[in-house]
């Protein structure tokens, strides 16, 4: 299983970010309901005992309910295509629970995160060659603010390889204080 931990996005959200994908040529865009915030990335795993640890883990997570927003475009670099991005305003609640996070996963027995976090949400990729046209699209939509999306729980996700998108799943949801059940108990 390849595995990442993110902040799902509410429907609201996710449709306010899927109205800035416009018409730029040669752009894969992201589908909508792959939309997250990724915390962290946890990558292959395959050993049950190593995923029952992580889901230990994760579940023992505790923080206080936040809002984050998002603000602004951006252009994330890479060697062979590049990424558009809408980014997230920085907070110290959403950079305490990524450090918790990351704790975590390493005392579950996850190697160390190889990037620095960096919160955004990537909305499309495209060539290398096409960064004029991705600065556009960026000067067009870095005014772009959303009304702020309460984080009360973060999402275990596993990324399967579709025909030609990765298709993200919902493995499992943590609540921000482990005793509170997010699905309401069968009488």
């Amino acid at each position: 299983m390849r595995l990442f931990v993110a902040l799902d996005l509410s429907p609201s959200q996710r449709e306010a970010l899927a109205l800035l994908r416009g018409t730029l040529p040669g752009v894969q865009w992201v589908p909508s309901e792959n939309y997250h915030l990724a915390l962290r990335f946890i990558g292959e795993i395959t050993d049950r005992y190593v995923m029952g640890e992580i889901d230990l883990a994760l579940s023992r997570l505790s923080w206080t309910p936040f809002e984050i927003s998002f603000s602004g475009a951006g252009l994330r670099e890479g060697t062979t295509a590049d990424s558009l991005t809408i980014g997230i305003e920085r907070s110290t609640a959403l950079e305490t629970l990524q450090a918790q996070v990351e704790k975590t996963l390493r005392k579950a027995g996850c190697p160390p995160a190889k990037r620095r976090f960096q919160p955004s949400v990537t909305l499309g990729h495209l060539a290398t060659s096409q960064r004029a046209d991705a600065a556009r699209w960026v000067q067009r939509h870095n005014l772009f603010r959303s009304e702020p999306m309460s984080v009360e729980h973060v999402t275990l996700f596993e990324s399967l390889r579709g025909y030609d998108q990765h298709v993200y799943v919902a493995q499992a949801e943590y609540a921000w204080h482990p005793e509170m059940p997010l699905l309401p108990e069968d009488e």
